[in-house]
């Protein structure tokens, strides 16, 4: 998986149930099934639901983002979020969303 681009979103913000964090995940699953752009990879929480990421990998992140951007944009518990796509080895960028 050395070849593969990576975006990791970081949310922050307090969630009172991990309900809306799973329902997100399903929804862009749905989007990356059978899809070559890239998969989603999982996701991470803070203990205190105080803030968690969302990983993705593919051969392009940026195609990978546009991809997946309207649904991060839409997702109500992903306040104060950043998108950060890892393209090669030198490449980075981040995104306000």
């Amino acid at each position: 998986m050395h070849d593969q681009q990576s975006i990791i979103v970081h949310f922050k913000g307090w969630i009172d149930s991990l309900e809306p964090i799973h329902r997100l995940t399903e929804q862009l699953r749905e989007v990356l099934d059978n899809n070559p752009l890239g998969l989603l990879d999982g996701h991470e929480i803070a203990m205190d639901c105080s803030h968690g990421y969302i990983f993705f990998y593919g051969p392009d992140a940026q195609l990978l983002f546009e991809e997946i951007k309207s649904i991060l944009i839409k997702a109500d518990l992903l306040k104060c979020t950043k998108a950060v796509l890892h393209q090669g080895t030198t490449t980075e960028i981040i995104i306000s969303l």
